[in-house]
């Protein structure tokens, strides 16, 4: 699977299977990583300023949790997506239909049709 089809399968699992707060939080310190790693110029630095600023802290705290609670939490809701995505992968069938369609109504070498069963 590309890294397209990848992203809308955590985006699905993470709006099917996580709870609200689940949710919230996760997106929460995903928006703030990934505001982190926009300014790091290597992986290196971007675990420097995870050190730095210490903003998991900071979410920990907007939930009412400490550190230690947040990230036991953080592991707790990775792991959840892990086995779902995981499932989904094991259960869905996917068939390429590029040829049959892309004939008909498209022109678009790039794009890529598929049928799925089991999502």
């Amino acid at each position: 699977m590309d890294s397209y089809l990848d992203k809308k399968l955590l985006e699905k699992v993470v709006s099917r299977f996580l709870s609200k707060e689940e949710r919230l939080l996760y997106g929460k310190v995903i928006n703030m990583e990934n505001v982190i790693s926009e300014r790091a110029l290597t992986p290196e630095h971007f675990v420097d300023l995870l050190r730095a600023k210490i903003p998991h802290k900071q979410v920990a705290v907007e939930f009412g949790l400490s550190l230690p609670e947040l990230l036991e939490v953080l592991k707790k809701i990775e792991e959840k997506i892990e086995n779902c995505i995981e499932k989904i992968n094991l259960e869905t069938r996917w068939l390429d239909c590029t040829n049959a369609v892309s004939g008909t109504f498209e022109t678009n070498e790039k794009r890529k049709y598929f049928y799925t069963e089991g999502l």
